[in-house]
């Protein structure tokens, strides 16, 4: 186990955080799973994006997962404040999406935790997207400036609102603030206040290769964050997805009786093993067109959402499932041939 460690989707397709308007809507109120825990499951269209949660100690509270924006995180700690004053002392981040980090800055307070690979990538992948994005919006700013500066009286208005555009995103970027862990475990780490006690784990790669499970023993509740999508095809961009079926049957060890998805209604074990169904489905349904000779693209063209799954959520995602599962297979494959030596040469015997 190890101890408290201080430590000295900007993904490209998830940059619409700052194109959010919609608050999250009125059916994400916290609401009361057990004693003293409470989830807040959003809508995907609200600036809130991703599920997040609370547990009420003796002393303190905890949040895991903060939301997509600040706006969606201030009004988290809003409806905190209406269910206790205790003050949030602990922020645990499930991984380092931006729909599960970038409400962070509302809890100023709090001591962030994650795992170990959760800070990497909040530092090397999310903090340096945002830079990258933030300047190429100088630059493009910069253009319109001149370009408008030249226009005539009559071309003026359309690189105006385009400018005023540009600025207000600039302006918004600038408010956002991203805090990595400043705590990490990498295999598991408790929490005990009073007679309250949370466990937090990394049971392997999944959704991204740093996944942290809030297990509440008492309770009974794992909050899996993006392990689990309940009712939902996944996103699989960051995934390992073999690791993923493995880690998900890690996550079945636990004794738990309600498990929060990252997105989706709250589940039962049934319903977390529904989704490990679904990425074994995928992965036979890959190994099959590997094995009839299919490339990826003939596998993405003829492997369907299957017919249980027809109801979910978010089946955008799923021909990128396929190919994000067909390159790992053919990689695993790969790895696990044996290596052919260079071609054996006789010499010819003198006659």
């Amino acid at each position: 186990m190890t101890a408290l460690k201080p430590v000295g989707f900007f993904l490209a397709g998830l940059v619409c955080v700052f194109c959010f308007s919609n608050p999250a809507d009125n059916n994400s109120e916290l609401k009361k799973i057990s004693e003293n825990v409470y989830v807040r499951i959003v809508s995907p269209d609200s600036n809130a994006v991703g599920n997040a949660g609370v547990v009420v100690f003796e002393r303190a509270a905890l949040v895991f997962d903060t939301h997509f924006t600040p706006e969606a995180g201030r009004e988290f700690l809003a409806q905190i404040r209406s269910i206790t004053s205790k003050p949030v002392r602990y922020v645990v981040n499930s991984h380092f999406h931006p729909d599960h980090t970038h409400g962070n800055q509302a809890f100023n307070d709090a001591l962030f935790i994650g795992s170990t690979i959760t800070r990497r990538d909040v530092l090397n992948v999310d903090l340096a997207s945002m830079n990258r994005a933030v300047a190429t919006a100088q630059g493009q700013l910069e253009k319109l400036r001149r370009d408008t500066a030249q226009d005539t009286a009559a071309a003026q208005g359309q690189h105006l609102r385009d400018l005023k555009s540009r600025q207000d995103y600039l302006d918004t970027m600038s408010r956002q603030k991203i805090i990595p862990p400043v705590v990490t475990l990498d295999d598991s780490l408790i929490i005990q206040d009073g007679k309250s006690e949370v466990k937090l784990c990394w049971l392997g790669s999944g959704h991204t290769e740093g996944d942290t499970v809030l297990f509440l023993p008492r309770e009974k509740i794992a909050f899996l964050g993006d392990l689990f999508f309940n009712e939902a095809i996944p996103n699989v961009q960051d995934a390992c997805m073999l690791d993923w079926i493995k880690t998900l049957r890690e996550t079945l060890k636990l004794e738990a009786d309600k498990f929060v998805p990252g997105h989706g209604p709250v589940g039962s074990r049934k319903d977390v093993e529904t989704f490990l169904g679904y990425l074994e489905e995928i992965k036979s349904l890959v190994e099959s067109a590997i094995a009839g000779g299919s490339n990826m693209e003939q596998a993405t063209r003829e492997i369907q959402v299957p017919e249980k799954y027809s109801s979910y959520k978010f089946k955008d995602f799923f021909p990128s499932n396929v190919q994000k599962m067909f390159s790992e297979i053919k990689a695993m494959k790969i790895a696990s041939s044996p290596m052919e030596g260079p071609p054996k040469m006789e010499r010819e015997k003198a006659k």
